[in-house]
């Protein structure tokens, strides 16, 4: 026998996150059931009253009954409209032993229910009313949920034990039901944390694919399908277009190898985006750097360039010789882009600075 695996059934390991989901999922359903309960013992309050008033008291009980469940669902109504203006609840530990108290609430009502049913021979249809439907509406850590059913129980049985010694129980039915529930509510449990994990896992992968699709894997950078998507966000503004690229990038792949090649760029790209940031700089193919800055007034794009550039040429990387030293070349334009045909154009008058720059130092 694998007692393990029903250990791990009973007593699951639970992180924060798998809390904040169970409670959450626990205040939506309320909040989203509670009305519907809310307006059935209304309606079944009105047709006891009236069948209290032509038939006497043959059913003062049922409308004691379900009036008092008219109440405790006016209070359930009333904490889950707390719950939604407050975007912080599912945080509380607070929220928690609420739904804790009403589990209790609802469990006594049963009890005393059931145990007046039972004194005038009726079935104790109420008590098991109650707990599976906590069992369907509110998820419970198993443990602590077969618990506190066997102590509902316990508590009815010997409140009938008293009455007649429990004369009239079928032992085997009410167990079957007993076990049937905590088993549900064992199930219950592993199935939401199941479906929690698989959105968590979910939500991971989308954030992974989005992340890919616009970020260059070596460096870090947005790559040109993010520039394209920030391209309509930079038109109308004033700002300056920065190409740049390694100096002999060439050199150091044919000589070193293109991981060598590699972890140059990552080089590079780390300074651009410690001088410049990340949200405008792009690897924009190769070893060319695109770096689109919106300008304050008082920006000092040549001092800024400058900096960029001392810090290109002090970068030293422990798989290359010590004299050989860093840079880089650059070309730029600034303006007020009206469109975004008028940026890329701007985009192509960069990269031609860029490479006058270089043939200058030729």
């Amino acid at each position: 026998m694998n007692l393990g695996r029903y250990r791990e059934w009973i007593l699951p390991e639970e992180d924060e996150l798998s809390r904040d989901g169970i409670t959450r999922l626990n205040m939506r359903l309320i909040g989203r059931v509670s009305p519907l309960f809310l307006g059935l013992t209304v309606v079944l309050s009105v047709v006891y009253g009236i069948l209290y008033l032509v038939f006497g008291s043959r059913y003062t009980i049922a409308l004691l009954s379900v009036s008092v469940c008219a109440l405790m669902f006016v209070l359930v109504v009333s904490v889950s409209r707390t719950w939604e203006r407050d975007a912080l609840a599912v945080k509380k530990r607070s929220t928690r032993w609420i739904i804790e108290s009403l589990y209790w609430m609802f469990t006594a009502w049963g009890i005393v229910i059931s145990w007046k049913m039972y004194l005038h021979g009726s079935q104790m249809m109420i008590m098991d009313t109650v707990q599976i439907g906590f069992l369907v509406l509110v998820c419970c850590y198993p443990a602590w949920g077969v618990i506190r059913v066997l102590i509902g129980y316990i508590i009815l049985f010997v409140l009938l034990f008293q009455a007649d010694g429990a004369a009239q129980i079928n032992y085997a039915i009410y167990s079957l039901m007993i076990a049937m529930i905590c088993f549900g509510t064992v199930l219950r449990y592993g199935v939401e944390m199941r479906n929690l994990k698989l959105v968590r896992d979910l939500n991971s992968h989308t954030r992974y694919l989005e992340q890919s699709s616009s970020h260059d894997e070596l460096t870090d950078m947005k790559n040109r399908a993010a520039l394209r998507g920030d391209f309509p966000s930079y038109c109308g503004k004033k700002v300056s277009v920065i190409m740049a690229d390694v100096d002999h990038f060439k050199r150091y792949n044919d000589t070193y190898g293109h991981e060598i090649g590699d972890v140059i760029l990552k080089a590079y790209a780390q300074e651009i985006v410690s001088c410049f940031g990340k949200e405008c700089s792009y690897r924009y193919g190769g070893d060319e750097f695109l770096i689109i800055l919106e300008e304050g007034d008082d920006i000092d794009l040549s001092a800024i360039l400058l900096v960029w550039s001392d810090a290109i040429g002090s970068i030293r990387l422990d798989v290359l010789p010590e004299e050989d030293h860093f840079s880089c070349s650059y070309g730029y334009t600034e303006g007020i882009p009206a469109d975004e045909k008028k940026l890329r154009d701007m985009v192509v008058l960069a990269d031609k600075k860029l490479y006058e720059m270089k043939r200058s130092r030729q």
